[in-house]
């Protein structure tokens, strides 16, 4: 499966409604989970930002957190991944509105408590004025 091209990631944020197929849609998807994952980790407010929609919301087991609030633990580290694997990943097109799922192995601190384990990952991407971005993602832990 080829990598959407840069030009065509930037056409992604214009405010023109996307002609994209369903595989290039789920390409889409995966790439900014990745992207995603990846900002976590490293604390890049920019990218984190640029994906995750101002109406965002996540919620895991400890509670939940908006767009401002989860920014705000990530890079204040108050929340610290230190470790995250993720698998199984899979996703599905109903429009304008994609739903990725996973299997996440993770260990990361959280206002000085480490937490590890597995979870089950549901993430829901909204197209949006032609722009792609995350608004809500679900972590339930897994019985051992």
């Amino acid at each position: 499966m080829r990598a959407l091209s840069e030009s065509h990631l930037a056409g992604m944020s214009s405010t023109q409604p996307s002609r994209l197929s369903t595989i290039e849609i789920e390409q889409l998807v995966r790439q900014l989970n990745d992207e995603w994952v990846k900002a976590m980790m490293r604390a890049d407010t920019v990218t984190l930002d640029r994906i995750m929609a101002d109406d965002f919301y996540f919620t895991y087991p400890l509670e939940g957190d908006d767009k401002a609030q989860f920014i705000s633990d990530v890079t204040s580290g108050d929340l610290k991944i230190q470790h995250i694997t993720r698998e199984q990943l899979s996703v599905r097109v109903f429009g304008n509105t994609a739903v990725l799922t996973a299997r996440d192995s993770a260990s990361w601190l959280y206002h000085g408590r480490e937490l590890s384990g597995h979870y089950k990952i549901l993430s829901v991407f909204v197209e949006r004025g032609g722009k792609w971005q995350l608004c809500a993602v679900q972590a339930c832990p897994m019985q051992p």
